[in-house]
């Protein structure tokens, strides 16, 4: 069995997203990424979050410092 190779010019990219967004899997405050206006399906416990300068998949009681209050 040979081990996965990792790339790991994604890898620090990807730390580097979630420094820059203060991404932690525990809501904030009461708020959390199931309730941002970038969440893109609040029904789902895991969805895309399509704020510019994220763009991941993110869980629904997650939060980050891009959290924004939905339209409405």
């Amino acid at each position: 069995m040979t081990e996965p190779e990792i790339d790991e010019n994604r890898f620090r990219e990807a730390q580097r997203v979630t420094q820059l967004a203060a991404l932690r899997g525990t809501p904030m405050d009461g708020d959390r990424c199931g309730g941002c206006y970038y969440y893109l399906d609040p029904a789902q416990p895991m969805a895309f979050c399509w704020h510019e300068k994220l763009q991941i998949l993110v869980g629904a009681d997650w939060w980050c410092h891009f959290w924004e209050m939905p339209e409405g």
